[in-house]
């Protein structure tokens, strides 16, 4: 048998109860003693990070769930992972969608190319999309409503920065948008009772 091969798949069932979702940042402030005037300096790190809670279950579902976690050995393994309240977009985006330009490491704003030409709001604030597949993935949100232009192309406003270089006319996901996540922990487990209901949960965090 092989080791396994990451980014693992998250079992399709159940859904999770409860998701606690969120953007990690490091920020440094220092305040003077004397005015209270204030310095802040923002580092590069931004994570995603996820706690998530599955209902109640038993074991013919469960099993899956030990499986993939005793195959992610602790937090060496990847899996992808999309906010499970964000699947689909809230703007009028449809059809196939890439990128109209080349987007540097650090860019706030991505050049988008779609077949939908002048329309209002093709994207709204709080759509995902995703850059990249795989071991690539990379999930971003749309922070401003925004509209194509009459060829189509639209400018979006996405957090967090870009963080590995893209090129022009690579796909980009905005259904089911993922990126990819390792646990905070190497100690992976689940709890029974006396009428084998499992109850199994789990905090994550982005890998790059």
């Amino acid at each position: 048998m092989t080791a396994p091969s990451y980014p693992l798949t998250l079992p399709t069932a159940p859904a999770f109860q409860t998701a606690k979702w969120g953007l990690n940042r490091r920020v440094g402030v220092s305040e003077s003693p004397f005015t209270g005037s204030q310095q802040v300096y923002e580092y590069s790190y931004a994570l995603w990070n996820a706690t998530l809670k599955l209902p109640p279950m038993r074991r013919t579902q469960a099993a899956n769930w030990e499986a993939f976690l005793m195959k992610l050995h602790g937090e060496k393994g990847t899996f992808l992972l999309g906010n499970p309240d964000s699947s689909t977009a809230r703007g009028g985006i449809s059809g196939n969608v890439t990128l109209g330009a080349n987007a540097a490491v650090g860019d706030f704003t991505i050049t988008l190319a779609t077949s939908q030409n002048s329309l209002v709001n093709i994207f709204r604030a709080g759509d995902y999309i995703q850059l990249g597949s795989g071991a690539t993935s990379k999930l971003h949100i749309i922070v401003d409503d925004a509209n194509s232009n009459g060829s189509g192309e639209v400018d979006v406003n996405v957090e967090p920065a870009i963080k590995t270089a893209v090129s022009s006319g690579g796909a980009v996901v905005y259904s089911n948008a993922k990126g990819v996540f390792r646990m905070r922990t190497s100690e992976l487990g689940w709890d029974t009772d006396e009428v084998s209901t499992y109850g199994i949960s789990f905090a994550c965090m982005e890998a790059i």
